[in-house]
């Protein structure tokens, strides 16, 4: 795979729909975008993202509550982590009745283990890690990497508009053992996608301001309509607690995505 090119900015605002594809309807759908959008810069790369959480998983169920404010730190690196040095992004997501704020800080990998698991902040503090700071405060040091996930992207943006973006996650895969974006050889299992009964494709749209008229038109026409889906939420729910979403089966007959 063509190593990833590294991501800049570091404050994005914009809302996020997700579906569920199966993979002819993804390979349709994507001879059919060709005509207006196109790979970015970034192409089809990796990501690898630790999420952090305390041990009552306190910031997943308040997420999967579905209140009108919530907000999630996680280490985020674009392609395998090869030595200290290499660049990740530690980000605070946030989002506030439906609209996705993602602020964060690009950091080495050394930088952010030094702060994350022994309180070392780095040299350069400006105000955006101030905030991440002051979340993490919040937790009193008891946030801890619960997992890490994985998952490929091909990524397009708009031809007109290159801040219309439409990803396409593939292979989402994680692993709960020592949560650690150098480990190469870490087990990672894939078993998010493999939960239905087809292959399946996580889109996800991100626009800033209205949603164009003929992407809305194209997904009406090959019946594609938006779920509610996050990786973490849902390996708390199908992995970490199990016994909770049968629960809700029995209770409802449905199943939870959030």
């Amino acid at each position: 795979m063509t190593k990833a090119k590294i991501k800049s900015g570091d404050i994005f605002e914009r809302r996020e729909k997700k579906y569920l594809l199966t993979k002819d309807k993804y390979n349709e759908l994507l001879a059919r975008l060709r005509q207006t959008m196109e790979i970015d810069e970034y192409g089809f790369h990796t990501i690898h993202t630790l999420y952090y959480d305390n041990e009552d998983f306190e910031v997943i169920r308040h997420s999967i509550s579905k209140p009108e404010f919530k907000e999630k730190l996680r280490l985020r690196s674009y392609g395998q982590v090869e030595n200290n040095q290499a660049p990740v992004f530690l980000e605070l997501k946030k989002k506030v009745a439906g609209v996705t704020y993602k602020r964060r800080v690009k950091l080495f990998y050394q930088e952010a283990i030094n702060y994350l698991r022994f309180g070392e902040k780095p040299r350069k503090q400006g105000q955006i890690f101030k905030e991440i700071d002051q979340y993490i405060s919040t937790f009193e040091g008891k946030l801890r990497p619960i997992t890490k996930i994985s998952y490929d992207r091909l990524a397009l943006k708009g031809k007109n508009d290159p801040d219309f973006r439409i990803t396409f996650d593939f292979k989402i895969r994680y692993s709960l053992e020592q949560p650690d974006l150098s480990l190469k050889e870490q087990e990672e299992k894939q078993d998010f996608l493999n939960h239905y009964e087809e292959e399946m494709v996580l889109m996800e749209v991100k626009v800033l301001g209205a949603f164009p008229l003929e992407i809305s038109r194209l997904f009406s026409e090959l019946n594609i309509f938006q779920e509610k889906f996050t990786k973490y939420g849902n390996l708390y729910r199908w992995v970490l607690y199990p016994t909770w979403e049968q629960d809700k089966i029995g209770q409802s007959g449905v199943t939870y995505l959030c």
